[in-house]
């Protein structure tokens, strides 16, 4: 067993003074950076934790569907006709957008039931084009074929009252963009694991309450923002301290856990509902299981990498120790002395303000935010020209989850072998290909199902950037600002994601090729984008703002990254440093 560190760092540094962010690479090395530690937080935590907060993340969509519904008007039960023969004959009818006659959801003809019934039912049926059209008076009916109960249905958030869902969603979202930004940077002004309960705490707490509060539309939508201000931020801090704590080759894998995590739980979701068809059964199976997680309390440690850069020694080497015990492996003697150099090295940070330090750093937040804001708006408008199809509403959020699993897959491979800048280049390529041909053939009926087709492998492509630019995110940012960083990225998508909609209003409004065209736009920008960025692939994780001020300045443009060299001394594997 190696018992001197700092000789053998110096070895790789090739002069006597100590490179901090070398001295704890080599206790990592020491420890073991792809043990059963790492295995076991990563399975537990970036696996099988994100399948559960997959689902109170995306729960209140379904919960807050709004079905078919026209108003309600007495009387039907007095007759022996059945539902569609009474509502031909008391709701107005429409012709929609796309040509299809359908009744209207907030009118019906001013009638009364008279005593015989059936001379009611004649006088209707012979005027009523001549009948007189109000608002509804008794209610409304719902369509009740896939859902039992909506929050939409229970308080009759309909017509008048149309715009609390929207307020909601509204709502949801400034409070994960809030959210995201506050417990970014808590988390790397406290640490990882106290942001991790807390952010679990309130988004258990708070989607739970929601199935109380709805009758108070104002109570609701504060607890529906106390349940979102944390989704985000639960994602980061397991996939941030598991790719502090694991070998560099494995970064891709951990991103690509959690992207699992994430697709099988929105398959779950919406088999859930499903079999519930009720919004508090569903809101309660699908957010109250997150809190079983708080009995991993002991297995969500504080990251040794964000301790070391805080300069807290002996809290550190707690943590090191403990990896060491899990993983058969004995720390170094000179440990302390190690984590005191690196300590003596502590830099002054400024939050948000560190990552524009430096030009290099600057440039690289700012393509990095802008990568992120490119997949967050294009993915969040593929999804809502997918949210109008027809037939079972379960099962159509069901394949379209689905249809990510595949990308992670080929998106870690890709990742992995040619590189992250060239694999988001070059999926950026083809998606953009595959919408030029979408725009020549959408609206041609003859030719529909080569549109599917093409938008399906578009979305496709985009699963593979958005999972590679996560990863780039957490390889770019220094430890003392990783989680600052990849919120700051997180924040804007999510604010940017807004535009999603309006994206597709110009479609269904002017034009239905203008949605594809605006996406064609925006990733020919990423495109470029990423070809901007450094190669993250092989590289040693920047520990200190210093190294991120020249993070990537070596690197050749039309280069593939190539796995550097490692020598083996006294049976510790360290790599070189390049």
């Amino acid at each position: 067993m190696v018992t001197n560190t700092s000789t053998q760092l110096s070895f790789l540094t090739g002069s006597g003074e100590f490179d901090k962010d070398a001295l704890f690479e080599g206790l990592m090395n020491h420890v073991g950076l792809n043990g059963k530690y790492q295995s076991r937080f990563n399975y537990v935590f970036n696996l099988i934790f994100i399948i559960f907060l997959a689902m109170p993340y995306l729960n209140l969509v379904l919960a807050m569907t709004i079905p078919e519904h026209w108003c309600h008007v007495p009387g039907r039960n007095e007759t022996n006709m059945t539902e569609d023969e009474w509502k031909r004959l008391t709701i107005p009818r429409v012709t929609n957008e796309v040509g299809k006659e359908t009744y209207r959801k907030c009118q019906m003809y001013n009638i009364s039931t008279p005593l015989d019934i059936k001379m009611f039912l004649q006088a209707v049926e012979r005027n009523r084009t001549e009948q007189e059209i109000i608002g509804c008076q008794h209610g409304w009916d719902y369509d009740r074929t896939w859902y039992t109960r909506t929050v939409v249905t229970q308080e009759d958030w309909v017509c008048e009252k149309e715009m609390h869902v929207t307020n909601t969603f509204v709502f949801s979202r400034a409070g994960d963009v809030l959210g995201t930004f506050v417990f970014g940077q808590l988390g790397d002004v406290i640490g990882r694991r106290p942001v991790f309960f807390v952010t679990l705490f309130m988004l258990a707490v708070g989607r739970c309450l929601t199935v109380f509060t709805a009758s108070i539309y104002p109570l609701f939508l504060t607890v529906t923002v106390l349940g979102s201000v944390s989704q985000s931020a639960a994602f980061q801090s397991p996939l941030v301290l598991g790719m502090e704590m694991s070998a560099a080759d494995k970064r891709a894998h951990i991103a690509m856990l959690q992207c699992l995590g994430w697709t099988l739980g929105v398959c779950l979701m919406p088999m859930v509902a499903w079999a519930t068809r009720d919004w508090v059964a569903f809101i309660i199976i699908t957010s109250a299981p997150c809190a079983v997680f708080f009995l991993g309390y002991k297995w969500f440690p504080e990251s040794a990498r964000w301790l070391a850069a805080k300069g807290k020694a002996v809290q550190c080497a707690q943590e090191l120790r403990h990896i060491a015990r899990t993983n058969g492996t004995v720390l170094p003697d000179d440990t302390m002395l190690t984590l005191r150099k690196i300590a003596a090295k502590k830099e002054r940070i400024y939050g948000l303000a560190s990552l524009f330090s430096n030009w290099r750093l600057a440039k690289n937040t700012i393509l990095v935010v802008y990568l992120w804001v490119v997949n967050s708006m294009t993915y969040y408008t593929l999804m809502l020209n997918v949210s109008n199809m027809e037939g079972n509403p379960f099962m159509n959020f069901f394949w379209q989850s689905l249809v990510e699993l595949p990308g992670y897959v080929v998106g870690k491979y890709l990742s992995d072998r040619y590189g992250r800048r060239w694999t988001q280049a070059v999926l950026f390529l083809f998606l953009i290909l595959a919408v030029i041909v979408v725009i020549c053939v959408v609206g041609r009926p003859d030719l529909v199902w080569l549109t599917t087709s093409l938008v399906v492998f578009v979305k496709f492509c985009f699963t593979i950037t958005f999972y590679v630019v996560h990863l780039v995110a957490m390889e770019t940012y220094p430890t003392c600002v990783r989680q600052t960083g990849t919120s700051l990225g997180a924040v804007m998508g999510s604010s940017m994601g807004i535009l999603g909609p309006y994206i597709v209003y110009l479609g269904n409004t002017y034009d239905v090729r203008y949605p594809y065209i605006v996406i064609g736009i925006v990733s020919a920008t990423g495109m470029v984008a990423s070809l901007l960025l450094p190669e993250t692939l092989y590289q040693r994780l920047p520990e200190t703002l210093a190294d991120a001020h020249i993070f990537g300045r070596e690197q050749k443009f039309w280069s593939l990254p190539k796995k550097p060299v490692t020598v083996n001394i006294e049976m510790t594997e360290v790599p070189l440093k390049s």
